[in-house]
């Protein structure tokens, strides 16, 4: 019956449309009455924990809450408060390539389908859903825990996380630990590899996204000029596409290829082990993985192109973005310099495109297996998935926890779900769903995750 009830919650939760419309602005009133709606949800569908924790509605974009310990007071005594994130909002759909609706949470063959149900309200439930349990019990953390849930993280977070971290600044409070979304436990993502790989992002690659932009006079398309804004960009494009960052090794990633020899045998292994040894030839092995492949360096992904609204008119500009993931120690601005050298080209126009930022370091303990946070998620882990392996590794993809990263000593960035390569490309995608025994999984490691602080 419990669970029953879990999986209703879950159901309601990813029922409200909480993706962001084309064209909506802050402000907003349509748009962002949904974000609203699940605030107060949150508050219907948890009553114990709202009877127990503080809750702080900053904005349509933003609740936090403050679950109090036993033995502290706003962090100002005892040991720091950990804080835990998640977001509410989700990507837009294209309703027509789903097979199931996706705001309908319909279940069937043992998964529930609708936005969000990986990414991440299947997270932000599983952890009200643990908070209420041991509320129910009584139980109360020796710590503080503070939730911050933002509304606005599929769009940089500069509303919600960004500025909830300016009110935890403004107060004072900082944290020992953060837990963000992130990486999963990993099934078959590596050949010989038979136990679930419990990644933890303790590091995260930087943000950029750049316009390229070549004007010219606009005109009929009979009379095209010799010089075409179009071709200009394509060859800057066909540049980059032969130019790649430099490839490098640090000690996060490198932290993970060890523990990931561990696991293998033969050559796998000693190439695993011995990655920086190897050097060049190691990142030519794995140039062909384009998940280890983008632990290693910077990427560039051409992901829009952008030119006439009509095809018989000539543009009066041509646009591409190219999205920047950024590692150590590429800035933003060497990043935005190493881009325009590769083009060679003064026509072509290079500017940042909405919100960047820089890689966010990992704590050096964390590489190593240790330190603030390290032995309560391990626990937490190993309580529900005994045959995980847990491995130091860098999250790729930005999260709202960069905007938090000078508030604690340390960020993990874990999904406790076991998912294989097919079930994490559904993320963003067409019919995404869950299954039920993931679903039930993320709720107990919350609960032995919280019980244990």
């Amino acid at each position: 019956m419990e669970q029953n009830e879990q999986i209703e919650r879950f159901c309601k939760a990813v029922r409200i449309k909480t993706d962001w419309p084309v064209g909506a602005l802050k402000g907003d009133t349509e748009a962002e009455a949904s974000l609203k709606h699940f605030q107060d949800f949150l508050a219907e569908a948890y009553p114990l924990f709202h009877r127990t924790a503080e809750r702080f509605v900053l904005s349509p974009y933003s609740v936090v809450y403050r679950w109090p310990g036993s033995n502290s007071s706003h962090g100002s005594s005892g040991e720091k408060p950990a804080l835990i994130l998640a977001h509410y909002d989700v990507v837009p759909v294209e309703k027509e390539k789903w097979t199931a609706d996706p705001f309908g949470a319909e279940i069937k063959d043992g998964f529930v389908y609708g936005r969000g149900t990986l990414d991440m309200k299947n997270i932000l439930v599983g952890i009200m859903e643990g908070a209420e349990a041991l509320c129910g019990q009584g139980f109360r953390p020796q710590r503080d825990i503070w939730f911050a849930f933002g509304g606005d993280e599929e769009r940089a977070g500069v509303f919600g996380a960004m500025e909830t971290a300016k009110w935890f600044a403004g107060k004072n409070i900082s944290f020992s630990w953060i837990l963000d979304e992130g990486s999963p436990l990993a099934v078959d993502f590596f050949k010989g590899v038979t136990r679930p790989l419990a990644l933890f992002g303790i590091e995260e690659k930087g943000f950029l996204s750049l316009d390229l932009t070549v004007t010219q006079k606009p005109g009929h398309a009979s009379n095209p000029p010799q010089v075409q804004a179009a071709a200009v960009l394509a060859r800057a494009l066909l540049r980059i596409s032969r130019t790649s960052f430099p490839y490098r090794l640090i000690p996060t990633v490198e932290g993970f290829f060890s523990q990931l020899a561990k696991l293998t045998g033969g050559v796998q292994s000693f190439a695993l082990a011995h990655a920086r040894l190897l050097g060049p030839l190691f990142f030519k092995l794995t140039a062909g993985n384009p998940m280890t492949s983008s632990m290693l360096h910077t990427t560039i992904a051409m992901t829009q192109l952008a030119g006439s609204s009509a095809d018989n008119v000539m543009p009066s500009e041509v646009r591409a973005v190219l999205n920047l993931r950024l590692l150590q120690p590429w800035t933003v601005e060497k990043a935005i310099g190493f881009i325009k050298k590769a083009v060679k080209d003064e026509r072509v126009d290079v500017k940042v495109h909405g919100h960047s930022s820089g890689p966010v370091p990992a704590n050096p303990d964390h590489a190593k297996l240790r330190g603030p946070g390290w032995q309560e998620m391990e626990a937490a882990v190993h309580s529900v998935f005994p045959d995980a392996a847990i491995l130091p590794f860098i999250m790729t993809a930005t999260t709202d926890s960069r905007h938090y990263q000078h508030l604690a000593k340390g960020i993990f960035r874990f999904n406790p779900l076991k998912l294989n390569p097919v079930e994490l490309s559904l993320i963003h995608g067409h019919d995404e769903r869950i299954s039920l025994e993931n679903f039930a999984g993320g709720i107990k490691f919350y609960t032995a995750l919280f019980g244990s602080l």
